[in-house]
């Protein structure tokens, strides 16, 4: 996989300035948690602001499969850099786009933009990772996506009052894709000098037909399917969270964020040597299994004398789950890929990711333009999390524990 194999640690400049970029990248994402209620502020029609809201994930999974074949160690570099430059047009459109075409246009800039930069980011980093730390660094890297959750929607709920116009704060994470450039100056010259210390298939951008007889492998399709339908029912709580919170009487819905997200990082941060000796398999059913119970009693939060605070508490747990499964499910599609096709089944789950954050926002928006409440909603995110823990079941004969495999 890696011509570091178990001879280097984890950290190095490339691990480090592979996560930075990765950190800022999610920062433009991160503070999109209220676009739903930002299309409603300005006017968009209700049937119109979930296909608006999926538009940018939807570009990415179209974009992700021709992506994961055509990206190799030589290459990545070079899309991260044009990535960056397609996200910052798209943020700094924001704030002039306030109707459905101009809204559109801009979701797709932004998810080609998106798409680009973590295809390439995602190529590079399974290169460079050591082989006998791959789930620490999986777990290292998946903090880079929680930080921006932690911070940005409080941030955000902050600074908008004092902005001119809403869009602007999207317009405010524009100069951090500028800082992903200066971090990726060195590593095209070190990217081509490991890819020619790699074998040559490593180099090789694999063909359909490959592909193909990839997702038949034992426990590959299951992980895959099981990440689509467990970022369906965690997009549903992202995009959707807010305006429950809302309901219950909260002054700043953000907070559900920051406690997930803080309960996630002291997971990972605390936990993160454990990680590798787990059984990755099991461990991410059994979150899974967990999720699909909490979730459906995000809607009984009502019923307690404070509902915020209830909410708030079932955050925490919320976020320990999705602590162990985000890193999980990457170390376990690591442990049953063959060593060059790492890096593509990588970015396949990525394109799970894609349609996830495609599909739920469409379940959520068809949901409550139907007559239903949010917690029915929930209800069905619960059964999207049972149907993606019994997926990964079987895969945990395949992802032994580290001291069942001495």
């Amino acid at each position: 996989m890696s011509a570091q194999g178990d001879s280097k640690g984890l950290f190095s400049y490339e691990f480090a300035a592979l996560c930075t970029a990765s950190l800022l990248c999610y920062c433009n994402l991160a503070i999109f948690y209220g676009f739903y209620n930002y299309l409603d502020h300005i006017g968009i029609p209700a049937m119109w602001r979930g296909p608006l809201l999926a538009l940018e994930p939807l570009t990415a999974l179209i974009l992700r499969p021709f992506l994961s074949t055509r990206l190799t160690l030589g290459n990545s570099t070079r899309a991260m850099r044009l990535g960056v430059a397609v996200a910052f047009l798209a943020l700094v459109s924001y704030p002039f786009a306030d109707t459905i075409p101009a809204i559109a246009a801009v979701r797709v800039v932004h998810g080609a933009g998106y798409a680009i930069l973590a295809s390439g980011l995602i190529t590079t980093f399974t290169h460079f990772l050591p082989r006998n730390r791959v789930a620490q660094g999986f777990g290292i890297l998946s903090l880079t996506t929680l930080l921006p959750s932690a911070l940005m929607p409080p941030f955000v709920e902050l600074v908008t009052p004092l902005l001119p116009g809403p869009g602007l704060a999207y317009a405010m994470a524009a100069p951090l894709m500028l800082l992903v450039l200066l971090l990726l100056a060195p590593m095209g010259r070190k990217a081509r000098h490991l890819a020619a210390a790699l074998p040559p298939e490593h180099s090789q951008r694999p063909n359909w037909s490959e592909v193909r007889q990839d997702i038949r492998l034992p426990g590959v399709l299951r992980l895959l399917l099981a990440h689509l339908a467990f970022l369906s029912g965690h997009t549903i709580v992202y995009f959707f969270i807010k305006s429950w919170s809302l309901s219950l009487g909260e002054a700043n819905p953000g907070l559900f964020f920051t406690c997930a997200n803080v309960a996630t990082i002291a997971l990972r941060v605390l936990g993160m040597r454990v990680f590798d000796r787990l059984n990755p398999g099991r461990a991410v059913a059994l979150a899974l299994l967990f999720l699909a119970v909490l979730v459906p009693c995000f809607g009984l939060a009502g019923v307690f004398a404070n509902g915020p605070a209830a909410l708030n508490a079932m955050a925490v747990l919320y976020g320990l789950a999705i602590g162990l499964c985000m890193p999980l499910f990457n170390a376990a599609m690591f442990r049953v890929s063959p060593a060059h096709l790492r890096g593509l089944n990588t970015n396949l789950l990525l394109v799970a990711l894609d349609a996830g954050f495609f599909l739920g926002p469409v379940i959520g928006g068809v949901v409550l333009a139907a007559g239903y409440g949010l917690q029915s909603l929930f209800m069905v995110c619960g059964g999207l999390l049972l149907a993606a823990g019994l997926f990964v079941l079987p895969v945990a004969r395949l992802t032994p524990a580290d001291s069942a495999k001495r």
